[in-house]
């Protein structure tokens, strides 16, 4: 009986002891992989080459956060904005390249961050019939890059980018104006077309708001000044259409 009971406590103790074994096993390999940066810098550029952007993102994230003193961080925070700007939530990417900016402004990144702010709002720009908060970002961004960039190969495409804006902010106090003289609201209209005038004397639509300033002149019986203006547009447009137009409101005001 007592051989019995030994024998019992002997298989309990050896089965317990298996178990241990097994679980130490099983916890052995539960155990996670510790990565370094360079892991998780490859880990997100591969991503990134695949457009699968949010796994780039969590993996530049992780690297940027865990590894602050890695040579590869300011890497990592370009490549986390780039992957917000390709999957095209500029809001994050702005923010992302501007953290470069502020905290690693001696990154070789440093150039193309500051001008990447600028594409964000660039591409968020709106019709130009409504508001233009982002064209105004946009065009500031781009100021600012080429004070503190001037020789960045960036240069040329930033002051592009600048005309167009121009272009974008023009058109807009344009149409503005227009809409105020069909309705009516003369003094209104002649206050855009002045502020068009004295705001972007380098743009296309310079011409166009003095021909129809001269329009809003004829209106009001200033037949002499509507004159002045539309012969100005003759003699400097370059848009054919433009200049037949104008050349027929100068033909009818000499008609009796």
């Amino acid at each position: 009986m007592l051989a019995t009971r030994l024998s019992s406590l002997t298989q309990r103790f050896i089965l317990m002891g298996l178990s241990c074994l097994l679980l130490a096993g099983c916890a052995a390999k539960e155990v996670p992989e510790v990565h370094g940066p360079q892991y998780f810098y490859d880990k997100g550029t591969q991503a990134l080459a695949k457009k699968r952007y949010l796994e780039a993102i969590e993996n530049f994230q992780r690297l940027v956060s865990n590894f602050p003193g890695s040579a590869l961080v300011s890497d990592a925070q370009y490549q986390l904005a780039e992957s917000y700007y390709d999957m095209e939530d500029f809001v994050n990417a702005v923010f992302e390249y501007q953290r470069l900016i502020d905290t690693y402004p001696s990154s070789e990144w440093a150039d193309e961050a500051a001008f990447q702010i600028g594409e964000a709002f660039f591409e968020q720009r709106r019709r130009p019939e409504l508001d233009q908060s982002e064209t105004y970002e946009a065009l500031t961004a781009y100021r600012r890059f080429l004070e503190d960039h001037p020789s960045s190969p960036m240069v040329s495409v930033a002051q592009e980018r600048i005309v167009a804006c121009r272009e974008r902010l023009a058109k807009k106090e344009f149409l503005g104006a227009q809409l105020y003289h069909r309705q009516g609201h003369l003094e209104a209209a002649r206050m855009s077309y002045d502020q068009l005038l004295l705001s972007f004397p380098d743009t296309d639509w310079y011409l166009q708001g003095l021909a129809h300033l001269g329009l809003l002149e004829r209106d009001e019986g200033g037949l002499e000044a509507a004159r002045l203006h539309w012969q100005q547009v003759v003699d400097n447009t370059q848009d054919d259409e433009l200049r037949a137009q104008v050349r027929g409101w100068l033909t009818d005001l000499d008609t009796p």
